[in-house]
């Protein structure tokens, strides 16, 4: 796993230290699971696109051309998984509560920015929130800020 990430961190660190790869391998993490929810109905729009881009600049204060090259490495390593399971523990092993609740608001902006939820979504976001450890009550919560911000159903 994460087999492309030592280049990307000498380009972007210029160092494949301990706590840079693993800062870099969360950042996939975080990626690839954002890939997935936009990708859960087979299908990813131009908005669910644009909310995943807008999502890794916000949470990792990239420039547009290191956000392009960590999404086609997450892309690269989320087809060569099985599961989510390597993601979420890595996610949750090494964040902070409020690092694993700003990747799930994240997630859910990107699953609301077409303005629609389908039930699969729902249902992954579902799984994803238990595989982080967040409680129901906070998935809500977060599932609802996020609304509030999406675009109306076209």
């Amino acid at each position: 796993m994460f087999s492309g990430i030592r280049r990307f961190f000498d380009d972007e660190m210029g160092s494949a230290d301990t706590n840079v790869s693993t800062g870099l391998r969360l950042r996939l993490a975080t990626c690839a699971l954002l890939l997935e929810v936009a990708g859960a109905d087979d299908h990813v729009a131009p908005e669910e696109r644009n909310a995943v881009i807008a999502a890794v600049r916000r949470q990792f204060h990239l420039d547009e051309d290191s956000v392009e090259r960590l999404l086609d490495l997450a892309a690269e390593e989320l087809s060569a998984s099985n599961d989510l399971y390597q993601f979420t523990r890595l996610i949750k092993d090494h964040f902070t509560r409020e690092d694993k609740l700003a990747v799930v608001e994240s997630l859910w902006r990107v699953v609301w920015s077409d303005g629609v939820l389908e039930s699969h979504e729902d249902a992954m976001m579902h799984k994803v929130g238990t595989l982080l450890g967040v409680s129901h009550e906070e998935l809500m919560a977060l599932k609802i800020r996020a609304r509030r911000s999406a675009p109306e159903a076209g």
